[in-house]
């Protein structure tokens, strides 16, 4: 038997699914993650999933992984220490950076930018000069100096070399010729040039993407090498896909190379996983949202297909890589709540973590979470088991909210159902980030709720919101995990154009995008990719002439030769009038031109079952009592596992599996849809 896994970390819990090509079943297990080691958690939830499914990881074909390593190196700003190499003249890049400081409004007010992760004194400018804007060579390059520059970086210590010279994405060739220098002085320094990772203009924004590719990739080659060695010991011969966060996939040593790439690698997973459920399900407009044990991560799909953007944030560091377009709140089920000075109360953003985790955890927790504040109001009813195995304790989840509810003097069940509010707005600020702020209306969305806490809250979001129908895919605490298995391998390729519509036609930009498709065509099939099993998309980077607000156009790149570019300039006019409200009289400006490689990959089959009875009482298992705004509702409480499609749940209702609960409020109806999703909706609306 044939078996495909995905696996994704998170920071309170490793999610694993694995999918049995023959009978199209789809196991599920979740483990305590281990920060400290993360290729540890994986193992172990690996192991443990595929005894659960009745295999062992020598069975597996296909290892699709996402993971937090370089998102958390950026957050902790425990990176390599990484040299930069740049043009003379120019070594304080990275100091100079933009005008935006980070911080609260009137930032101003104490200016303290984060430290750049190239120091100074780890930054050696050469001669040498490409001019622009035609990429000649004007000074040669000072090879001396570079060797020079090498031997002394290597003596001081660096662990890795950022190559970024000044016009390098018009004309490569001096960057190469010191990669190559690089190679013959210090042959195990990891090196990276900015024309390989970001061949656009934007100085700063080119060099600190490549030094970030650099700081992030010693540990990254430790770690995936560390796992590699572990699955093998393990018995394991699968094919290992890292998971990008554009949602693509690459190989693990294409990983080592490019591992900034992989900053937003987990919550892409969940965000390409809902977008393939919903489109299934013929809702090609939908939000996601995704809450966790730490975070909440919301995005938009629209057309079936995940917003996607150039400018990649973790922490306070912007830097331009493709990636999902995923707003992140600290609103997750271990968010702690307090009352402040002030006599207000505030969620997040602080988690209780994996260790000690919520106080309902027994692990030691004292401070009360979310989790704690939905065990307390019955919404994680006493028979849910965490994972199928970890027992809640009741007693200390409410004895954790009863420190808020002294402190404003109200009942137990009044401050967790205060911390539940509270947490709720948070996630619907970051909502209407991702919606009405980009001039789209929610109410002509769809809702689509996973992570392990997200389900318990999506109802009350959903009614906020007006988006609906609300889905529920199954395993819905793993869902990033799932979203793996739907990915295809993945690589953008793109290259500055700067040209106005009255100086080229349809012709020049089709020409040149086919240079691209065939850099990506080789790139696919560096990866194993069988020609046939190739797929391109072609996109226009546009602005307005003289403004640099710019809009990623999607191209029908077989029409471009007879509509030349006015598809392009009216799908930007009114990408533009929607989010801003106005249009400018001035000419379109192609500013970047990119070609996305796919690679298809069938790691999993989303199969389709027939509607059967409406009457959901064989999968009921209890009867309970659930707090909902204000009042007590005597409640049924249902076994996920034994819902079957077509049957129908009146809300209130709690539906249980091992990785989440389902919650569905009064005057609302769920109904099991032909693939197992959970769809719920007002009770008015059936």
């Amino acid at each position: 038997m044939t078996h495909n896994l995905g696996v994704d970390v998170g920071g309170t819990f490793t999610d694993v699914i694995v999918f049995d090509e023959a009978t199209h079943e789809l196991t599920i297990d979740k483990v305590l993650s281990t920060p400290e080691n993360p290729s540890r958690g994986v193992i172990r939830g690996i192991e443990e999933a595929t005894t659960k499914a009745d295999t062992s990881v020598a069975d597996l074909e296909l290892l699709f992984h996402g993971t937090t390593v370089v998102t958390n190196m950026l957050l902790e700003e425990t990176g390599a220490r990484v040299g930069l190499i740049t043009s003379s003249g120019h070594e304080d890049v990275l100091h100079l950076a933009r005008a935006w400081t980070p911080g609260p409004l009137y930032g101003w007010m104490d200016m303290e930018k984060p430290e750049p992760l190239a120091d100074l004194v780890d930054t050696r400018g050469v001669d040498g000069t490409i001019s622009s804007p035609d990429g000649e060579e004007t000074a040669p390059l000072d090879e001396d100096a570079v060797r020079e520059a090498v031997r002394d970086l290597e003596a001081a210590g660096v662990e890795s070399l950022t190559v970024a010279l000044l016009n390098a994405y018009l004309n490569p060739a001096h960057e190469e010729r010191v990669r190559e220098i690089v190679a013959e002085e210090a042959p195990e320094l990891p090196v990276s040039i900015s024309s390989e990772i970001v061949p656009e203009y934007g100085e700063y924004e080119r060099t600190l993407t490549t030094v970030i590719n650099d700081y992030a990739r010693p540990t990254v080659i430790e770690y995936l090498e560390e796992l590699d060695d572990s699955l093998a010991d393990a018995g394991s011969t699968a094919t290992m896909n890292v998971v990008r966060s554009d949602g693509g996939l690459m190989s693990s040593g294409a990983a080592t190379e490019r591992p900034v790439e992989l900053a937003l690698s987990g919550p892409s997973g969940g965000v390409v996983g809902a977008a393939t459920i919903a489109s299934k399900k013929g809702v090609p407009d939908v939000l996601t949202l995704d809450m966790g044990g730490t975070s909440t991560d919301v995005s938009l799909v629209e057309g079936g297909s995940p917003e996607t953007t150039r400018q990649t944030k973790v922490g306070y560091r912007e830097f331009k890589s493709r990636s999902v377009d995923v707003n992140t709140v600290g609103a997750g089920g271990g968010s702690i709540a307090r009352v402040q000075l002030s006599g207000s109360l505030q969620v997040g953003p602080e988690s209780s973590g994996a260790d000690p985790g919520p106080a309902c955890y027994g692990q030691g927790g004292e401070e009360p979470t979310v989790t704690d504040a939905n065990v307390v109001l019955g919404r994680i009813p006493e028979s849910v088991r965490l994972g199928g195995r970890m027992e809640l304790d009741r007693e200390a989840a409410r004895d954790a909210v009863a420190t808020v509810a002294d402190e404003r003097g109200s009942t137990v069940e009044e401050a967790a159902q205060a911390i539940l509010d509270i947490v709720n707005e948070n996630m619907h600020g970051a909502l209407r980030v991702v919606s009405v702020e980009r001039g789209y209306d929610p109410r002509e969305f769809g809702l689509v709720a996973f992570g392990g806490a997200g389900p318990m809250h999506a109802n009350a979001l959903a009614d906020v919101m007006g988006a609906y129908p609300l889905i529920v895919p199954p395993g819905p605490g793993v869902m990033s995990a799932f979203g793996f298995l739907t990915s295809d391998v993945q690589n953008e390729f793109s290259e500055t154009y700067l040209e106005t519509e009255d100086d080229v036609d349809g012709e020049d930009v089709y020409e040149k995008l086919r240079e691209l498709e065939a850099e990506a065509g080789e790139w696919l099939a560096s990866e194993g990719v069988p020609e046939d099993d190739h797929a391109f998309d072609y996109v226009a980077e546009c602005r307005y002439f003289r403004q640099d607000i710019r809009m990623s156009i999607p191209i029908a790149i077989d029409e471009l030769r007879e509509t030349g570019l006015a598809e392009i300039r009216d799908d930007f006019e009114a990408r533009h009038d929607r989010q801003f409200g106005f249009s400018l009289d001035a000419p379109l400006e192609i500013a970047n031109l990119r070609v996305i490689g796919k690679g298809m990959l069938q790691g999993v089959t989303i199969e389709e079952r027939e509607l059967g009875d409406a009457d959901p009482s064989d999968a009921e298992i209890d009867v309970d009592d659930v707090y909902f705004d204000g009042d007590t509702d005597e409640t049924p409480i249902y076994d996920r596992t034994e819902l079957r499609p077509g049957n129908e749940l009146d809300g209130p209702a709690i539906v249980t599996d091992d990785d989440s609960t389902v919650v569905v409020q009064p005057d609302h109806v769920a109904t099991i849809d032909r693939y197992a999703n959970i769809e719920i909706t007002r009770g008015e609306d059936q």
